[in-house]
């Protein structure tokens, strides 16, 4: 291959083409029947079993009442034996016989499992970790997705495919490679690209010079060539430079972004319109970013809310990390309108660090929370437990003898009967009631921010996830509606807006909110917001002066507190606890303190504040709790102060509305009461809800 036919190639890989245009009322909602409410899938490996049971097993799915099966990521040496040499005969049987069942098929791009072959031909594909090791065959997604050699191969195999399968009418959809982590590679394509990202991002090597802080400590670039890729595997100070680290994290998700849009764009060519395409991120993913790809019709989501966390004490180790769901329905749904749960857990995994077995309900009880929270679709990983390779310990629907069904299996049985159920009492199109209209929240996030606060903690107890779900958890509280948004995205919708810990800030972003509170919308800031700008530099100003007028109040100083030390916060005569961050604040006249420090040498000074600003008003809550109790009450206060009307719910419980539907679940470890009115008509479930139950009514 020539260098300048391997430039090209890199370039294609980093700069995403632009995003398909949508005819009028041909969205992604166009895939998905309001009237289905949800549709079953679920993961089959006929490579991994004998022939003569494929027709056992995919019949058995269908009558089951599965919708579609789902087929191919982990099959390239199967698809293509050796290079050049495809063999389809084994996946023409498959969609035959799942035809037969009544079954559509989800295929995928076999991108995670480069054969054996091509790493032996071409070892450079392989990606390398920062420890300078090279993958290689023998595990999966082990290859550099800037390699050009890789990439061309991966064109050939994905062209295929879609020239074979993209007409055809069991094809209900595909899965473009398989939960994107955006993993750091220092292979030499992936340092070449990174150089080809740093120029078409700064132009000049002065300006990148400019951004990277280069005057420091002697970090400055002569040219674009001279750049490595950053490995922050130094001591304690003698660290790489955080905004190219930045820029390294923001490069390796673009990268990932692109490698997906490239898959898409082949398949695109060949599809019949009524194929849709999307990829399964895990959760909200902390290294990709759905919101860079550009060619998806929509972004789905793998989830295994039990894997060892007791978010909630007790017994809730067995109901699953109860922000978890909500959270990946509310970052991937409000992207494109449509989301899915492309992989379940249908019991108990092997992967975590403890690997409990999930409580009776569970299973059954996440099913119906991605009913309320929007989901178009629930498939499950998977049919088979298998009985080699690296998941031994891994739950399927059916046991180890390929028949019987398991706890998880019969609760997945179970929920299809529900939704089969609910469907006739559902009333989509149905606009949102106006008492949820009038709570509709939205949670402001930016993963370069987060990979911002990740990279300067400043206490090893910080932890950005932790510290959004406190919020996220709080507005859930209420019962409010809940989307995440971004920067470029209108807020004018939302009566409210939390934003935590938004370290990176702009002029337009602050002139932004600032117009947002003026027009009637309440805006709430949380500690560390405002310190840096976008490329992670601190102004020349004072400490968080950018959003100084907008909170009415000067951030003086922070504090963290070492291993064993608490400090005490105190708020409408209680007193919570604190260690990981307070945000000292002076306000100014007219700005009323919500919550102040009670010990320390800074005893008395302000903890958290408000001011009415235009039609609106603005909230600072500068200080991070041990339980995350205060956060919770100042959240809800926004909410009263504006006049809204709330829910009052346990931690652990959410309501959600869906096409006429209420739905409620409990990942709590008591039974939760939620406000079902009198002459509502339940549907499914109890009130008080036992814990890892559902709750359906109808109002």
């Amino acid at each position: 291959m020539t260098r300048v036919r391997a430039f090209a190639l890199l370039l294609a890989v980093l700069l995403p083409g632009p995003a398909r245009a949508e005819e009028p009322g041909s969205g992604p909602l166009r895939f998905f029947r309001p009237a289905d409410l949800l549709r079953f899938g679920v993961f089959y490996y006929p490579e991994q079993w004998p022939r003569d049971e494929w027709k056992r097993d995919l019949d058995r799915i269908g009558r089951l009442g599965f919708d579609f099966t789902h087929v191919g990521e982990f099959a390239w040496t199967q698809l293509e034996p050796a290079d050049g040499r495809f063999d389809f005969a084994w996946l023409d049987e498959i969609l035959a016989l799942a035809g037969r069942a009544g079954l559509e098929v989800v295929l995928c791009t076999p991108s995670l499992c480069p054969p054996a072959w091509m790493g032996e031909k071409h070892p450079e594909i392989y990606l390398v970790g920062s420890d300078g090791r090279r993958r290689e065959h023998g595990n999966r997604a082990n290859a550099s997705v800037t390699n050009p050699i890789y990439l061309a191969h991966l064109d050939r195999i994905v062209e295929r495919l879609a020239e074979r399968y993209g007409r055809d009418p069991r094809v209900l959809g595909w899965q473009i490679d398989n939960e994107p982590l955006a993993t750091p590679d220092y292979s030499a394509s992936s340092g070449a690209a990174f150089q080809a990202w740093l120029r078409a991002r700064y132009g000049t090597i002065d300006r990148l010079n400019e951004a990277w802080g280069g005057a420091f400590w002697s970090l400055r670039y002569d040219r674009f060539e001279q750049v490595v890729l950053p490995n922050d595997d130094a001591g304690n100070e003698d660290k790489t430079s955080p905004h190219a680290v930045l820029d390294y994290r923001r490069y390796t998700a673009d990268a990932t972004a692109a490698f997906l849009d490239r898959q898409a764009a082949i398949l695109r060519r060949h599809l019949r319109p009524e194929q849709w395409i999307t990829t399964n991120y895990t959760n909200v993913s902390e290294g990709s970013d759905a919101r860079r790809t550009r060619q998806l019709d929509f972004p789905s989501f793998t989830i295994y809310p039990v894997a060892g966390a007791n978010r909630l004490g007790g017994q809730s180790f067995r109901y699953g990390n109860p922000t978890r769901m909500a959270e990946a329905l509310d970052f991937h749904r409000p992207i494109t309108g449509v989301t899915g749960v492309m992989e379940l857990q249908p019991g108990q995994v092997n992967w975590a660090p403890v690997n409990p077995l999930p409580a009776p309900g569970a299973v059954r009880m996440w099913i119906l929370h991605a009913l309320g929270g929007g989901a178009s679709f629930v498939s499950t990983y998977r049919y088979r437990h298998p009985r080699f390779g690296s998941e031994l310990y891994h739950d399927g629907i059916v046991g180890t003898d390929g028949v019987t069904l398991t706890q998880g299996g019969r609760e997945f049985v179970q929920a299809i009967a529900d939704v089969k159920r609910l469907r006739p009492e559902a009333t989509p199109g149905d606009p949102l009631p106006p008492g949820l209209r009038a709570r509709r929240t939205a949670l402001l996030w930016s993963h370069d921010v987060m990979w911002d606060l990740e990279n300067h903690r400043e206490t090893t107890r910080w932890d950005t996830w932790r510290h959004r779900t406190v919020f996220t958890a709080a507005v859930k509280s209420t019962a409010a509606p809940l989307d995440f948004v971004f920067e470029r995205d209108d807020l004018a919708a939302y009566p409210f807006v939390v934003a935590p810990a938004y370290q990176l800030v702009d002029d337009a972003l602050v002139r932004k909110w600032r117009a947002y509170a003026d027009a009637g919308g309440h805006l709430v800031l949380t500690c560390r917001t405002g310190q840096k700008d976008p490329r992670g530099q601190l102004p020349e100003g004072p400490w968080a002066g950018s959003i100084a007028p907008l909170i009415g109040a000067r951030v003086t100083a922070f504090d963290t507190l070492p291993e064993g030390v608490t400090g005490t916060v105190r708020s409408g005569g209680k007193t919570h606890a604190w260690s990981t961050w307070a945000d000292l604040l002076e306000p100014e006249p007219g700005t009323e303190v919500l919550a102040t420090y009670a010990d320390q040498f800074y005893a008395g000074t302000a903890a958290a504040v408000t001011r009415r600003l235009g039609k609106g008003s603005v909230t600072y809550v500068g200080v991070e709790t041990a339980t995350g109790d205060l956060e919770r009450e100042l959240v809800r206060d926004v909410y009263r102060r504006a006049g809204v009307a709330v829910e009052d719910l346990p931690k652990g419980a959410y309501l959600q509305w869906r096409d006429g539907l209420w739905v409620g679940v409990n990942y709590g470890n008591d039974p939760a009461s939620f406000p079902v009115p009198s002459g509502a008509r339940v549907i499914l479930g109890t009130n008080p809800l036992p814990p890892a139950q559902a709750l359906v009514w109808k109002e």
